[in-house]
């Protein structure tokens, strides 16, 4: 390839991670367990502090978490694409009900992405925390 065609595809891969991320968004906000996975690398890892899940089955159990409602947003990408691997973080603030509590949250999530038969997939995504408070204590 030359270097227009090079830049060009860079630029379609970046695009084609952001509506990745945002797929995951609107499959979060939906509940929607099976499309969750389906977003993930049959290997891919979902990571937090309390623990990791790995592959597609540990992923669905993590993500059918009945009674809880997350509405994350996403927001300031940055994207490293190198091949078919890429490196992205992206801030994240999430709205929950949990138990009949109303939560909000913010963070970040650092995520390694391969392409897997033509598509962008998460290899592993890992949620980092800045902050969790319960609407109901009000902003100090």
């Amino acid at each position: 390839m030359g270097e227009t065609e090079d830049r060009l595809r860079v630029l379609e891969d970046k695009d084609e991670i952001r509506e990745l991320t945002a797929r995951y968004c609107l499959a979060i906000a939906a509940g929607d367990v099976e499309k969750i996975v389906t977003l993930f690398c049959p290997d891919g890892a979902f990571v937090t502090s309390a623990g990791e899940s790995v592959g597609s089955d540990e992923l669905r159990r993590f993500y059918d978490r009945g009674g809880t409602t997350n509405k994350p947003f996403v927001q300031n990408h940055v994207i490293e694409v190198s091949g078919d691997e890429a490196v992205g973080r992206c801030a994240v603030e999430v709205r929950m009900v949990s138990d009949g509590e109303a939560y909000t949250a913010a963070g970040e999530y650092v995520d390694l992405l391969r392409r897997v038969d033509g598509r962008w997939r998460f290899a592993s995504r890992d949620f980092r925390p800045y902050h969790r408070a319960r609407l109901s204590d009000g902003w100090a």
